[in-house]
């Protein structure tokens, strides 16, 4: 199991939190994508029985805005070559928080202490 995903230590986010196993592929490889980023403490969050706005949502720590924008580079090539569309990007390149819109995906990068 990969750790970036695992329900283990995770009982306040109970079932929203995935095992890697479960997540659907295109999921996975923007997980893969934001780890190639060195982007840290990834969680994904299944949200598919709460929500019609989004499916997924995934959480990570970049420690600087450079990092940050480097990711949502990738992301967004990644997405676009699966057939995914970029919907909207908020926060600027000195944020200190980046939320990244395919419709059934958001990603959601933080710097550390804005995450904490």
């Amino acid at each position: 199991m990969n750790e970036a995903v695992t329900k283990t230590g995770a009982d306040r986010e109970g079932d929203l939190v995935l095992d890697w196993k479960e997540i659907p592929d295109e999921v996975r490889g923007c997980v893969e994508a934001l780890r190639d980023k060195k982007v840290e403490d990834i969680r994904v969050y299944d949200l598919r029985n709460f929500t019609p706005f989004c499916d997924f949502v995934i959480l990570g720590t970049a420690f600087s805005s450079a990092q940050a924008k480097v990711a949502r580079e990738s992301l967004s090539q990644l997405m676009e070559s699966m057939g995914f569309r970029l919907y909207g990007v908020e926060g600027g390149d000195d944020s200190s928080w980046l939320l990244i819109d395919f419709w059934d995906l958001v990603v959601h990068l933080f710097r550390p202490e804005t995450r904490e």
